[in-house]
């Protein structure tokens, strides 16, 4: 991750929950079957759903991502991670 602050565990635990809401609501998939060590290139998210995700942060967090901010991250508990500590950055 290329960020070295951290954030908080609920807060983390809960943006990742955030982000299987969104994905499981994207992709029409069951919840139970995502995880965060789930890794992101398994998750189906195409470039539609990805800039999709990047605009839903926007609205739900007011923070801006691009689509290659999730290419730093490797599973999703690590993009809750980083997502968490840019959302406390501001």
């Amino acid at each position: 991750m290329s960020d070295t602050t951290t954030a908080p565990t609920d807060a983390v635990s809960s943006m990742t929950s955030w982000l299987i809401d969104r994905i499981t609501f994207y992709d029409q998939v069951d919840p139970a079957t995502i995880t965060p060590e789930a890794p992101l290139t398994e998750l189906g998210l195409d470039s539609i759903y990805v800039l999709t995700l990047c605009g839903d942060i926007e609205d739900t967090y007011a923070v801006a991502v691009d689509p290659t901010f999730f290419g730093e991250f490797a599973t999703l508990g690590e993009l809750g991670e980083g997502l968490s500590a840019r959302v406390a950055a501001g």
